[in-house]
């Protein structure tokens, strides 16, 4: 049906947008890198070369998962490992945040946020998100390569403002429960 097809792309642009984000932003300077090697580090309570390892691995599996989830003929695997993936860091952000591990996430190069609520809800609505694209990949895409291709841009372009406007949400929210003492 033609209107899943659309739905599909709703989740599909934005979604392989955060992904292709998460995995540049890591990588494309060392500094970056490094915050995200020190955040697994933190997290997995290792030392050492496997910490490195381990950040990499990730990051180019979220760099898989954009390609796989772009492209109409692989997005439903693309959606199985992003649904993975959300699992494990929701698991990972809700076991930091109980355990009071204070850390940052990584998750987004110098964008990082502390492990928090907000991270733990930003991974569940971006899970609801792959879940959906999950069930409504074998419909294919409803517009052309072109126009594909011009969706998915705009995917990356909206996942920057989704996660903009996520972290400015969230800091005036933060201020309006704790407002700064008056001087």
């Amino acid at each position: 049906m033609i209107v899943d097809g659309y739905a599909l792309l709703a989740v599909q642009a934005p979604l392989a947008g955060i992904f292709a984000v998460a995995s540049f932003s890591k990588l494309r300077v060392p500094e970056d890198f490094g915050r995200f090697v020190t955040t697994v580090r933190k997290l997995t309570m290792r030392s050492g070369p496997s910490t490195t390892v381990i950040a990499a691995g990730f990051a180019t599996l979220e760099a898989v998962t954009a390609v796989l989830i772009a492209v109409p003929a692989t997005a439903r695997a693309g959606f199985a490992l992003a649904t993975g993936l959300l699992t494990l860091f929701i698991g990972v952000v809700f076991r930091a945040v109980r355990g009071r591990v204070f850390a940052e996430c990584g998750c987004f190069g110098d964008r990082s946020a502390l492990m928090s609520y907000p991270v733990l809800v930003r991974n569940v609505l971006l899970l609801v998100m792959a879940v959906a694209g999950l069930l409504l990949a074998p419909s294919g895409s409803p517009v052309g390569p072109l126009w594909h291709g011009v969706a998915l841009a705009a995917g990356i372009v909206l996942a920057r403002l989704m996660l903009r406007s996520y972290d400015r949400a969230v800091a005036a929210v933060f201020k309006r429960l704790r407002p700064e003492p008056a001087s």
